[in-house]
């Protein structure tokens, strides 16, 4: 058995229309659909964190964080 992608979840740090921080969820189902989504982004969207399922070699379940921080200056 292969390692594989099997979904994931992109969340993303935006403001509402009250402009409180607050994190918006987007899921993806392979690696290509995750780039697709990441690039379009500006500064009203920003990616907080990925989090990639799949499994690995003899079947288990595996799970990725990656974890972003961003600064703000104002």
């Amino acid at each position: 058995m292969t390692t594989k992608v099997t979904e994931g979840v992109i969340v993303f740090r935006t403001t509402d229309t009250s402009r409180q921080l607050v994190e918006v969820e987007e899921t993806f189902s392979s690696l290509d659909e995750l780039f697709t989504r990441c690039l379009p982004l500006n500064d009203e969207k920003l990616v907080e964190r990925i989090i990639v399922r799949g499994t690995d070699e003899s079947g288990k379940s595996r799970q990725l964080t990656l974890i972003f921080e961003s600064v703000t200056v104002l």
